[in-house]
C-alpha cells in the first residue's frame, strides 16, 4: 500500500501543477475563441467565418487566423481572408470541412473549431456581376439535371473556375463575358468533360461565351459549347459559341456544336488561341471566323468534320513566321485580300479558297515563302465559286531565293488584273521576284497561269502542268525568263507568251524545247548575247513583230531532222509577223534543221523590206536543212557585207523570191 501512495502522490501534484499554469495563463491574456456552432452548409455556396463570438477580457485586442484542420479527400477548398474577422470559404465537395480559429495577441492566444458540413443542395442559379472569384462545382450526378442554370448575363472581373464534370444550362440569349481584369479556367477531363448548353436543346438558343482576358492561364480544357448563336456578342463580331478578344486563350480538347453561327470567332489580329485536338460539328456558319493571323494555332489533330475557316482579311507584319497548317476535314476561306510581310510555311495538304476578288499577296521583299506540298498531299488555291475568275490570284514581291512551292494546284483565279501593270492570271511575280517553282498544276483560270512582267524577275521552274482551260496562255514572260523554263513541264498546248525584252550582251542561255507548247512573242526581242535554241522549239510572233540578234549578239538554232525548230505566225491567224533579223557577225550564228515561214508583214529594218529572214551589214549565218517559205516579201534579204551559207534548204511560196542580195 504505501509503494502504491509513494507512487500516486508525484501524479497527482504534477497534474496539479499543470492545471494551475493553466489557469494562470488563461487569466493573463483573457482571451476565448469562439468559432462558431457546428452545422451544415450548401457545397458550392460561400460560407461565411466570423469571430465576433470571441472573448477579449482584457481588451487588448487580437489578431484573426482562420486555417482547416481538415477537409474532405480530394477538396481543393481555401479560405479567403484568413486573417480576417470575417472570412469565407466554398466548399467544393460534400463532407466534413474542420476549421480552427485561432485569435492571439501579445499576452497569448487561444483556439477553437467547429465542423462545417457540405451537403449537395441541386442546382444552383447564377447571373450577374462577380468581382470575386466564382467557382462552379459538381453538385449532382443526374447527368439529366445541370449542376448551374444561367439566368441572366454573366460578368466576371474575376476568376471563374469551373470543375470537371459540371453541366451548365443557359437562358435564351444569356451571355457568358470573361472581362479584361477577369479570367477562366475551366478544366474538364475526358472522362469528366464540362458541358455548357441553352436550357433549350435547340441551336442559337443563348449567346455563347465572350472571353476579353489576356491573362496567360485563360484555359477551355474538355469543354462542350452547344446551342449558341442567338445574337452577336460584340460589334463586328458574328455569331458564335466563343468569342475571344483578349489577347490569351488556351483551347483543349473541346467540341463546338450546334451552333447558329461559327464555332469560334476572333477579329483582331493580336489575339492567341492555340487550338489542341477539338471538335465542330453542325455549325451552320462554319467552324472558325479568324485573322490570318490566327492560322498558326491550328492544330493538325483538331477535326474540322468538312466545316470550313473563314478567314478575314489582314496585313500579317509582326515578324512571326507563320505555318498554315492542313486544317483536318476542312477548308479555309479568305474573304477578304491578305497582305503579307511575315514568313509563311503553307503545310501539304492545305485546302485555300478564295471569295469573289479575293487577293492573297505576300508583300514581304526579303520574306520566305513556301507552299510544300506533296504528290499525294497537293495544297490547293482554288475559288470558293468553282469557275473560272472567281478569285483574283496570288503575287509574289520577294527576292527570298528559299522562296518555294512544290506540288499545289491552282483554279479559278483571274477575277481582275493582279496589279497595277500586271494583266490577269493565278499567279504573278513582282519586280526582283525570285525561288522555284516546282509540279504546279493550272486549270480554269481566266488568264495566264503565271504572269512576269519585269526583267529583274527569275523564277525557276519545274515540271509544271497546264489544263486546256486557260483563256490567255499557260505564261506571260519576258525573253529575259525564257531560260527559266525546264523541259519536263507539260503545256497542254498552251503558249507561253513572251512579250518582247531582250537578252543582255553578258548572257549565255538556252531556250528550252515546250513539251505540247510553244512561245508566241508578241512583242520585238533582241538578243545582244548567246542564245541557243534546243530542237523541237516552236516559236510563233504575233502581227508584225520581230526577233533582232544585235551586235554582239549570236543565235544558235540547230535542230534535227525529227525536231525541227519552228519560227512562224500565231497559229490560227492570218496576219504575218515582220521577220528575224540578224545583225552580227559571229562566226557561230547557225540555223539547223529551221523552219521559217509566214513573215514579211512589212520591212524588217532600216535598209530592209518584207523578208522572212534578213542579214544585215557584214552579219554572217550558216543555214543548212531547212525550210524558208510563204513570205509577204522575199524568203532572204541580205545586205552589203552579209556572208550566208547555204548547204540543202528549201525555198517555196515567198512573194517577191528566194534570195534578194544587194
Amino acid at each position: 500500500m504505501k509503494r502504491v501512495s509513494i507512487f500516486i502522490f508525484p501524479i497527482i501534484f504534477i497534474f496539479t501543477i499543470t492545471f494551475t499554469s493553466c489557469e494562470d495563463e488563461s487569466a493573463l491574456h483573457g482571451l476565448t475563441a469562439v468559432a462558431g456552432v457546428d452545422r451544415e452548409v450548401a457545397v458550392g455556396q460561400s460560407v461565411e467565418l466570423n469571430s465576433g463570438a470571441s472573448i477579449d477580457v482584457t481588451g487588448e485586442g487580437f489578431n484573426t487566423n482562420w486555417s482547416f484542420v481538415s477537409r474532405p479527400d480530394g477538396s481543393s477548398a481555401s479560405i479567403n481572408n484568413a486573417n480576417s474577422d470575417i472570412a469565407t470559404f466554398v466548399p467544393d465537395m460534400t463532407g466534413d470541412y474542420l476549421v480552427r480559429l485561432t485569435i492571439s495577441n501579445n499576452l497569448g492566444e487561444s483556439s477553437d473549431e467547429v465542423t462545417l458540413t457540405a451537403i449537395s443542395t441541386g442546382t444552383q442559379e447564377i447571373g450577374g456581376n462577380y468581382s470575386e472569384e466564382l467557382h462552379l462545382i459538381k453538385l449532382t450526378e443526374d447527368p439529366d439535371i445541370p449542376d448551374y442554370i444561367v439566368t441572366s448575363n454573366v460578368s466576371m472581373t474575376a476568376r471563374l473556375k469551373i470543375d470537371p464534370g459540371v453541366t451548365i444550362h443557359v437562358t435564351s440569349d444569356a451571355l457568358i463575358r470573361i472581362r479584361g481584369n477577369g479570367f477562366i479556367e475551366a478544366n474538364g477531363t475526358a472522362a469528366e468533360p464540362i458541358l455548357i448548353t441553352g436550357t433549350s436543346n435547340m441551336a442559337g438558343f443563348w449567346r455563347g461565351i465572350w472571353s476579353e482576358s489576356s491573362d496567360f492561364d485563360n484555359v477551355l480544357n474538355h469543354v462542350h459549347i452547344s446551342g449558341a448563336g442567338s445574337n452577336n456578342m460584340a460589334t463586328g463580331a458574328p455569331r458564335a459559341g466563343l468569342h475571344v478578344s483578349g489577347n490569351q486563350l488556351n483551347i483543349n480538347h473541346c467540341t463546338f456544336s450546334n451552333i447558329n453561327g461559327y464555332g469560334i470567332s476572333v477579329t483582331s489580329t493580336d489575339v492567341r488561341i492555340p487550338l489542341q485536338n477539338c471538335s465542330f460539328s453542325e455549325n451552320d456558319q462554319g467552324a472558325m471566323h479568324i485573322t490570318a493571323a490566327q492560322m498558326r494555332f491550328i492544330d493538325s489533330e483538331t477535326d474540322f468534320n468538312n466545316h470550313e475557316i473563314a478567314i478575314t482579311g489582314t496585313t500579317l507584319n509582326d515578324d512571326i513566321n507563320h505555318v498554315w497548317p492542313a486544317a483536318k476535314n476542312g477548308n479555309y476561306v479568305f474573304t477578304s485580300t491578305i497582305s503579307v510581310f511575315d514568313n509563311v510555311t503553307i503545310e501539304a495538304g492545305a485546302v485555300l479558297l478564295f471569295d469573289n476578288d479575293v487577293h492573297l499577296r505576300f508583300r514581304g521583299v526579303s520574306g520566305k515563302y513556301q507552299a510544300l506540298g506533296t504528290e499525294d498531299n497537293p495544297i490547293i488555291f482554288k475559288g470558293s465559286v468553282e469557275q473560272p475568275g472567281s478569285w483574283r490570284g496570288t503575287t509574289i514581291e520577294s527576292s527570298n531565293l528559299e522562296n518555294r512551292f512544290e506540288h499545289v494546284h491552282y483554279y479559278h483565279a483571274g477575277h481582275t488584273n493582279l496589279l497595277t501593270g500586271f494583266g490577269k492570271a493565278a499567279v504573278g511575280f513582282s519586280s526582283g521576284a525570285r525561288g522555284t517553282f516546282s509540279n504546279i498544276h493550272f486549270d480554269e483560270i481566266d488568264g495566264y497561269g503565271v504572269y512576269i512582267r519585269h526583267a529583274n524577275t527569275s523564277i525557276t521552274f519545274e515540271e509544271l502542268s497546264f489544263g486546256q482551260n486557260l483563256s490567255h496562255g499557260a505564261i506571260r514572260m519576258l525573253a529575259e525568263q525564257i531560260a527559266d523554263l525546264d523541259t519536263q513541264s507539260n503545256f497542254a498546248n498552251n503558249h507561253v507568251v513572251v512579250n518582247g525584252g531582250q537578252i543582255s550582251d553578258e548572257e549565255d542561255v538556252e531556250w528550252p524545247a515546250l513539251l505540247n507548247g510553244s512561245y508566241l512573242f508578241t512583242n520585238t526581242t533582241t538578243v545582244w548575247g548567246k542564245v541557243s535554241i534546243q530542237p523541237g522549239a516552236i516559236l510563233e510572233f504575233d502581227n508584225d513583230v520581230t526577233m533582232r540578234v544585235r551586235t554582239n549578239g549570236v543565235l544558235v538554232a540547230n535542230g534535227t531532222a525529227s525536231d525541227n525548230i519552228i519560227f512562224t505566225r500565231k497559229s490560227g491567224s492570218m496576219d504575218h509577223w515582220k521577220g528575224l533579223a540578224i545583225e552580227t557577225s559571229s562566226l557561230e550564228n547557225s540555223m539547223d534543221y529551221v523552219e521559217i515561214s509566214y513573215a514579211g508583214n512589212s520591212n524588217l529594218i532600216t535598209g530592209v523590206g518584207q523578208t522572212n529572214l534578213a542579214l544585215g551589214n557584214n552579219a554572217r549565218l550558216t543555214l543548212t536543212n531547212s525550210t524558208i517559205s510563204n513570205s509577204l516579201g522575199y524568203g532572204i534579204w541580205l545586205r552589203p557585207g552579209a556572208e550566208l551559207t547555204l548547204s540543202n534548204n528549201m525555198f517555196t511560196n515567198n512573194a517577191e523570191g528566194d534570195v534578194n542580195e544587194p
